[in-house]
């Protein structure tokens, strides 16, 4: 799977729809992670959290990075 595209402020509505679609591509169940915010309580979910979240940190400058570092929901973040 491809890397998701790179966070950039400048082009925020690029990142969203590219990032959304990068998720998809994830799977169902990661997808969902970040757009519904129970998702999360339920424990078979949890891998699919942790690979939104991975994706999402990955699309991050290092900059970035230490504002979404103490969030464990994909959605939140």
């Amino acid at each position: 799977m491809d890397s998701p595209l790179m966070f950039d402020y400048s082009r925020l509505d690029i990142w969203k729809v590219m990032m959304s679609c990068h998720l998809k591509a994830l799977g169902y169940k990661v997808h969902l992670a970040i757009t519904k915010e129970s998702y999360l309580s339920d424990s078979k979910h949890i891998k699919a959290n942790a690979i939104a979240l991975k994706a999402l940190r990955a699309s991050l400058h290092k900059e970035y990075l230490h504002v979404f570092s103490h969030y464990e929901s994909a959605f939140a973040v």
